[in-house]
């Protein structure tokens, strides 16, 4: 049985891929600050900041999830966000190449491409977003994802055989119901900034999963995002009231495409997203 460690597996996403990795087997260890609401598996209270409890929980290890951030800017201040995060990938990583472990999943996020927490808005370069957009963050989040990217770069050029995941992911569902997303419809102009796209924790979950699986060697970045949008409308009508018609698109597309590809994911994982708001709201309007 594979040992995987997750960092984060007290929070919300982390009890997800939790129970995902139990369910196909997997040896799972959590590490997080607060004890789990649920306790499903082995867990210890750990500082990522600490280097010497990330050495003592990957000892053995096949893989690592790293979820164990600040999850968004202007939850704590802006310094401790991006030394927080930044430290604690840099010390996952670290200890991950120096013990062996030969998976590890970053959960990295859209808004390294700069535009969800923009300071000073700007336009996309084309859409939908792939892997080779410039990512431009003027936050402090942002600006941690991408940083810790790098960070991945720099550990697989030291460690060719190692294989690193940076999943992209766009603003996660957590309600089943997708009642929040019913809401979202009344303000489309508020979700501009992250293109309209999202993704269901349980697709998230499954995708940290794949990347554990995957075969490649190096590190890579990849997007992992429902193929549709949040809204009804058709994405064009959207870009041309919103954003403008500047903006160049990809050709080919129709309805209510995402904002964000998808397509390196399904291809390197074998990535396809399971649920979608179309399956379980019928009402519309």
């Amino acid at each position: 049985m594979k040992k995987v460690v997750v960092t984060g597996g007290s929070g919300r996403l982390g009890q997800l891929v939790l129970k995902d990795l139990l369910a196909h087997k997997y040896e799972v260890l959590s590490l997080d600050r607060t004890p789990p609401a649920e306790k499903l598996c082995p867990s210890r209270l750990a500082d990522l900041r600490s280097s010497g409890d990330l050495y003592e929980a990957l000892k053995d290890a096949y893989g690592a999830v790293h979820l164990g951030a600040y999850q968004a800017p202007n939850l704590t201040s802006d310094s401790q966000t991006f030394s927080n995060n930044v430290a604690a990938t840099y010390n996952v990583l670290k200890a991950a190449a120096d013990l062996g472990v030969k998976k590890v999943v970053i959960a990295s996020s859209t808004a390294a491409f700069g535009f969800i927490y923009a300071l000073k808005p700007f336009l996309p370069a084309y859409l939908p977003l792939d892997e080779k957009h410039p990512s431009k963050p003027q936050d402090s989040y942002g600006l941690s994802k991408v940083v810790g990217e790098q960070i991945a770069d720099a550990t697989a050029r030291l460690h060719p055989r190692m294989t690193i995941s940076s999943l992209r992911f766009p603003g996660i569902i957590f309600d089943f119901s997708y009642e929040i997303v019913r809401q979202r419809w009344k303000d489309p102009k508020g979700r501009a900034g992250g293109h309209w796209a999202y993704i269901d924790a349980r697709d998230a979950a499954r995708a940290c999963r794949l990347a554990l699986e995957a075969r490649f060697i190096g590190h890579e970045v990849m997007i992992v995002a429902s193929p549709r949008s949040s809204m009804t409308q058709p994405t064009a009508e959207l870009i041309s009231k919103y954003l403008g018609t500047r903006i160049p698109t990809k050709s080919g597309l129709s309805g209510n495409w995402s904002g964000v590809d998808s397509a390196k994911s399904r291809k390197l994982l074998g990535f396809r997203a399971q649920h979608a708001w179309e399956n379980y709201l019928k009402d519309e309007k």
